[in-house]
């Protein structure tokens, strides 16, 4: 008998353990489901809810992080899609100005009637602008192509001083329009880990636009400091000079800082500056006065690192 009244006794345990799980288990489905209502509903007062030791408390306090950083993803995808609408407006009144003035140019040519002079200058008009929109189309495509890896970089150790030649080599022509001089201070060669074109490349465009932001007849300085690590080459223009607030912009895609905005430009030429010296383990910094002077410095990795 005494066996029966434990059997029992054991059967209404099992059945009043049972009921009590089946109870904590709807409750705690009925919880997170109404947390994930709330992040669904991106529900603000989620994350004000007071968080204690057990495991609702601890999913409601992961789903507001989720939650928060869905929104900061949200916003800065807003924030990136108004830079681009700027760019693309930007870009559009650019290339349309541009092409318009080609047009023009053509026409004039093509009805005949025009001075030797004035048709050699019209001529050379439609080459700078034709220049312009190939430049910033190859930009575009570089940006674009070394953003998602299908440009590889391929930096080893090799000496500097050719580098940098090639790059001011390739400036010179733009330089000369606006009698602005190059001057590089002397130092001794050493191997640098860089790709040595797309390195070119990169100086190349801060030396345009130490060209671009200068006043004619100026000088644009070029140096070399060894470092433990690195080795730092500083370009320093006299020109416009960039606004404090705008140093850590400028080498964001398609910004432009403010003091740029009169002159014609793309915002691209920094960022790819950017790309191609994190690519091989480099970087980049700026330090400027408005109206007197503005240094890039591009910090490359030594030989023995």
């Amino acid at each position: 008998m005494a066996v029966v009244f434990i059997s029992v006794g054991a059967i209404i345990f099992c059945i009043a353990v049972a009921v009590a799980c089946f109870r904590y288990a709807r409750k705690a489905h009925n919880s997170i489901d109404e947390v994930l209502d709330r992040v669904l509903a991106r529900d603000e007062e989620l994350r004000l809810m007071p968080t204690g030791e057990d495991r609702i408390s601890k999913l409601t306090h992961k789903a507001s992080r989720v939650m928060d950083m869905y929104i900061s993803e949200s916003a800065q995808s807003v924030e990136e899609k108004v830079v681009i609408q700027g760019f693309i407006s930007d870009m559009s009144h650019q290339m349309k100005t541009t092409l318009s003035g080609i047009s023009m140019y053509a026409e004039i040519l093509l009805e005949g009637n025009v001075p030797l002079e004035e048709q050699q200058e019209f001529l050379e008009r439609i080459k700078s602008g034709t220049d312009s929109l190939q430049w910033m189309m190859e930009s575009l495509m570089k940006m674009s192509r070394l953003e998602v890896g299908a440009i590889q970089l391929s930096p080893s150790c090799q000496n500097i001083k050719q580098t940098i030649s090639d790059a001011i080599e390739g400036v010179l022509g733009s330089a000369s329009k606006k009698n602005i001089g190059i001057e590089v201070a002397g130092f001794s060669d050493m191997p640098l880990h860089h790709d040595r074109r797309w390195t070119k490349e990169a100086i190349a465009n801060v030396l345009e636009n130490a060209v671009k932001y200068s006043h004619a007849n100026g000088t644009i300085k070029i140096s070399v400091e060894p470092l433990p690590l690195h080795t730092k080459i500083i370009i320093t223009d006299n020109g416009i000079g960039i606004e404090r607030n705008d140093w850590h912009l400028i080498f964001k895609r398609f910004y432009r800082g403010q003091n740029a905005k009169a002159t014609e430009g793309a915002g691209l030429g920094l960022y790819l500056v950017t790309l191609i010296m994190e690519k091989q383990g480099g970087y980049v910094m700026v330090d400027s006065e408005i109206g007197k002077h503005t240094s890039f410095s591009l910090f490359l990795q030594n030989e023995k690192n």
